[in-house]
């Protein structure tokens, strides 16, 4: 099991924190590393299937609080720079400079995350923020190389981990064929998420999202290829497998409608 790192003042400084209306009341005692990690994972899926921009936030905020109270611990970090990449994607629509500064903050920490102890979702995750703050060809010729060492390592840590494949195929929607992406590239990532996604056991705390994402986002490839009854398929999946999934519910397939 992953076990994070404990600092001796952690507790105290994280006790008000974690005490939510909704939920059981945890005292200073029972605050540790590995139950902080574990709420983040659970808070962080949570506002990603609710599409809770607020939740995002308050996931941000806690993982600061956390890094602030453990910062040699690898999946703090990690979860710190996992929240700031969730946060920086809305943001690129409308506020294209925040979300470059929120992608560089997000970037130093997973790289102090894999510093300490790297794991394949750190190095996949980099790879993301790295390759979406591209925004000239200048960028694509340093920042690209290093989004695709980034992404080879995490293959090599994750041959099988499918939330490498989700984030290798999101990258391949976004990168032109002649640099091995295009639609069809992309669609053969998503299938083999799917395929893993099915003996996806990763222990607590350990990352575990993307399962829904993944055929969210085959159901987008197949829209844009024109397939709509198999895009309508993956979004019907998607809300099978995260029933309430705000972004396919809302957003997705009302636009696959229109």
């Amino acid at each position: 099991m992953f076990v994070p790192q404990k600092t001796a003042h952690g507790f105290a400084v994280l006790a008000f924190t974690l005490i939510a209306p909704t939920s059981p009341t945890l005292t200073a005692q029972e605050l540790d590393p590995v139950t902080i990690a574990e709420r983040l994972r659970a808070g962080l899926y949570e506002a990603d299937i609710t599409g809770g921009h607020e939740a995002t936030d308050q996931m941000v905020t806690l993982a600061r609080r956390a890094v602030t109270a453990f910062p040699d611990d690898a999946l703090i970090n990690h979860y710190l720079g996992y929240a700031l990449y969730r946060l920086a994607g809305p943001a690129m629509e409308t506020d294209a400079d925040g979300a470059l500064a929120i992608l560089a903050e997000a970037q130093s920490f997973l790289e102090r995350s894999i510093e300490i102890r790297p794991i394949a979702e750190s190095h996949a995750l980099l790879s993301s923020v790295l390759g979406m703050q591209i925004v000239s060809e200048a960028d694509a010729m340093t920042l690209g190389m290093q989004s695709d060492s980034e992404l080879a390592k995490a293959r090599r840590l994750g041959p099988r981990n499918p939330r490498v494949r989700l984030l290798e195929g999101i990258a391949a929607v976004h990168k032109p064929e002649m640099w091995g992406g295009g639609h069809q590239a992309a669609l053969g990532h998503f299938q083999a998420a799917i395929e893993l996604f099915a003996d996806d056991e990763p222990e607590t705390p350990l990352p575990a999202w993307g399962h829904a994402e993944a055929h969210a986002w085959i159901g987008q490839t197949y829209a844009a290829l024109g397939k709509v009854d198999e895009a309508r398929a993956a979004y019907e999946r998607a809300l099978e497998v995260a029933p309430g999934y705000a972004w396919v519910r809302d957003v997705l397939m009302p636009e696959l409608g229109r």
